[in-house]
């Protein structure tokens, strides 16, 4: 049951700036979908804001299905040609997105991403450390 319960999915579920466009058509989606939303937390680290955010969730809605004309990149937040080929890479055609084919193998393969010592990074502290009471 585990294995299968991803295969494909039908519900619509999270924040609208992170769904991909898939999601939104109620037709079926796969793992891919979740690959867009690492493409909009990427975007979000790096620039400072989800790339699709509005004031209304059915503006937010307009944007997702109208990425091709909605993902720009603000030209005054300065950002590496890697880091945005990336994000471009995860927020494309599911068929086509980074990841799709073979999973993390081909995130792991991105140049962006060269410096991460994948074996290890499990291992690594924590950024922020916090206390749980």
């Amino acid at each position: 049951w585990k294995r299968n319960r991803r295969a494909l999915a039908y519900s619509t579920v999270g924040t609208p700036d992170y769904i991909a466009p898939e999601v939104f058509l109620q037709t079926g989606y796969g793992p891919q979908a979740d690959w867009w939303s690492l493409g909009v937390i990427m975007y979000e680290m790096l620039i400072g804001y989800p790339p699709f955010c509005s004031e209304s969730p059915q503006e937010t809605y307009r944007k997702v299905m109208s990425w091709r004309e909605s993902l720009t990149f603000p030209p005054e937040i300065p950002i590496s040609e890697e880091a945005r080929e990336t994000i471009l890479r995860f927020c494309s055609e599911p068929d086509r997105r980074l990841g799709s084919q073979r999973g993390i193998e081909d995130v792991k393969s991105v140049s962006f991403f060269r410096g991460v010592d994948w074996n290890h990074v499990r291992e690594r502290p924590a950024a922020i450390s916090v206390e749980v009471r």
